[in-house]
């Protein structure tokens, strides 16, 4: 059985109340998976996520450790706050080479940490421009897909359509990761890093999508995981 843990995000729910959860379209793909089971990351400190605008120093590392070694993959899924564990998590993924599918606010992370000029924990512009804020289970706009990049291998074509809801573009150089994926106008919408089994990001949701390339990369992700 293929254990993939999904970070948990911070939300208030309709009581108001403070809960830490998955997307539920997320693991429901994943789940369809007779040999996978999900599981949630939960955060390891006793902190107060949701009064944190970004990042927070509190990784209790034997604790988080202990989880990430149980698990064969990770997803890091959309949201509005990202933290330190996220960060943890992406380098954890990458020394043991462990396959890790970003995605939207889990791909700004990812960029983030490998940044050329970082200056800050989440490095991000604000996009003023609907043209990238639709509906999830729309298509919104088109990507083009970077030659000889894993990306291209998997789903074998120049372009594809994907949805768009986000309100923030990455923007700046990246030490490492691969840019596989811009969308037509300009925007860095992909990324991998080279030489690994499976770290890629994406800006879109492929899981709302389900469509042929969005399940050609979910079924990539899923294969790779040992």
């Amino acid at each position: 059985m293929k254990i993939i843990g999904i970070l948990g995000r911070a939300y208030y729910n309709i009581d108001n109340q403070e809960i830490i959860q998955t997307h539920n379209t997320v693991h429901k793909y994943l789940n369809n998976n007779k040999d996978v089971v999900c599981i949630t990351i939960l955060p390891t400190e006793k902190d107060d996520y949701l009064n944190l605008n970004v990042g927070y120093k509190n990784v209790n590392i034997e604790k988080i450790d202990y989880i990430l070694d149980k698990c064969d993959a990770f997803v890091l899924p959309g949201g509005t706050y990202c933290y330190e564990n996220d960060e943890y998590v992406i380098n954890y993924a990458i020394k043991h080479n462990k396959p890790l599918l970003a995605i939207c606010l889990g791909f700004q992370t990812l960029c983030s940490v490998f940044a050329k000029d970082r200056d800050s924990f989440f490095v991000l512009k604000e996009d003023k421009d609907s043209y990238h804020m639709g509906k999830a289970d729309e298509y919104k706009h088109k990507v083009f897909i970077q030659k000889d990049t894993k990306l291209e291998k998997i789903i074998n074509k120049s372009e594809i359509l994907v949805n768009s809801v986000h309100h923030s573009i990455v923007d700046y150089e990246m030490n490492e990761l691969v840019v596989n994926a811009i969308s037509d106008d300009g925007i860095i919408e992909g990324v991998e890093y080279p030489n690994k089994r499976f770290i890629m990001g994406f800006q879109w949701h492929p899981e709302y999508l389900c469509d042929e390339n969005s399940n050609l990369i979910l079924e990539e992700f899923i294969n790779s995981v040992r």
